[in-house]
């Protein structure tokens, strides 16, 4: 490459550099130790464009919190972090499912019991029902009996009472 080319960019490079340096000097002198540097106000003060602050040699001088460019080897390593979050999110994922699968089948058994249940309710309920009308025509039976015994003038009582003796 053109070394004339390259000792002017590396002028310019310290030009700009003096220029913020400058720049960010003059702010605290003019609004005190704790000013918030933005960019706007360097680039009213130095006349640099906007593309040219943000350059990294640049933004470092007056973005103290600015890491820089990431690199090859921290693109590789956040490569590497991401792809173990996606296999503990897969691993995750598996265990979820598995507890869902539990989940299903221990609901599945239970609605299962609670069917069954049901039918063996409603096989009491039935046979309550026959009993019901069963001990109704026995009560309705008794009650003829009494009468047609109370009509021969046979009391009730005294057929107890002669049991009772015997």
């Amino acid at each position: 490459m053109n070394t004339g080319l390259m000792q002017y960019q590396e002028k310019k490079r310290k030009e700009s550099i003096e220029k913020v340096k400058w720049a960010i000097q003059t702010l605290k002198d003019l609004e005190g130790e704790g000013v918030i540097i933005r960019p706007e106000k360097i680039i009213e003060m130095t006349g640099l464009s906007k593309t040219a602050i943000y350059k990294p040699h640049l933004r470092t001088i007056w973005d103290q919190q600015w890491i820089g460019p990431v690199s090859h080897s921290d693109k590789m390593i956040s490569k590497m972090q991401y792809n173990r979050e996606i296999v503990e999110l897969e691993k995750e994922v598996q265990r979820i499912n598995k507890k869902l699968e539990k989940a299903t089948t221990k609901m599945l058994n239970l609605q299962e019991k609670l069917e069954l249940e049901i039918s063996r309710s409603r096989v009491f309920i039935n046979e309550y029902e026959e009993q019901k009308k069963e001990n109704e025509k026995l009560l309705y039976k008794y009650l003829k009996l009494l009468r047609v015994l109370h009509v021969r003038g046979i009391e009730v009582n005294e057929l107890l009472d002669d049991q009772v003796t015997k």
